[in-house]
């Protein structure tokens, strides 16, 4: 299995243990998590393919009203703005007023990444897994928010003051290791 497929492998399974917990604000008996989604494009007239997705449908309803989708980046650099650009149209492509779109990655992103996220309201998470063999330096201090930028947008992690394994940036733009209050932001618009 290829680094990028381990890496989706690993995301899918956290989304689906958070989505089984309750975690994401979901009834986790009306959510599903689909590795390896493909939803219709109108503007190609053919399916585009992401790594992850919750689909959450109404009680008896068969179409989901909300699609997370979840695009995974485990690149040994930084994710550069063009990636977060092109999943920005696909979301739009695929039903931008019932998805929500999250791009995750070990490494994090580049500054003009984090500025067009933003300003798309597209959330940045930065997980690293539990058994990585990335080097983060504890910090049990609270993070200021430029400790989070840093931490979204640092490739190099060595002697990285770490509040843990998440640093998220939210749909509608608040920095937070905190993965509820995460959650919390990404559904104030839903």
């Amino acid at each position: 299995m290829a680094k990028g497929e381990d890496y989706e492998k690993e995301v899918a399974d956290m989304v689906e243990d958070e989505l089984r917990l309750g975690a994401f604000g979901l009834d986790p008996n009306l959510g599903r998590v689909i590795r390896k989604p493909s939803y219709f494009s109108r503007d190609r007239k053919r399916n585009i393919s992401f790594d992850v997705s919750i689909e959450v449908c109404r009680k008896g309803m068969a179409d989901p009203y909300l699609i997370w989708i979840w695009e995974c980046k485990n690149y040994s650099h930084s994710v550069p703005v063009d990636d977060v650009e092109e999943f920005h149209a696909k979301l739009g492509q695929v039903g931008a007023d019932r998805t929500k779109g999250t791009m995750i990655s070990p490494i994090g992103f580049d500054s003009g990444s984090l500025e067009f996220a933003r300003s798309k309201g597209i959330g940045l998470w930065r997980w690293v897994p539990q058994e990585s063999l990335i080097s983060l330096m504890e910090d049990k201090h609270k993070p200021h928010d430029f400790d989070i930028i840093r931490a979204l947008t640092t490739a190099d992690t060595s002697g990285f003051r770490s509040y843990g394994f998440f640093y998220g940036l939210t749909c509608d733009g608040h920095f937070t290791i905190d993965l509820k209050l995460l959650i919390d932001h990404e559904f104030l618009d839903v």
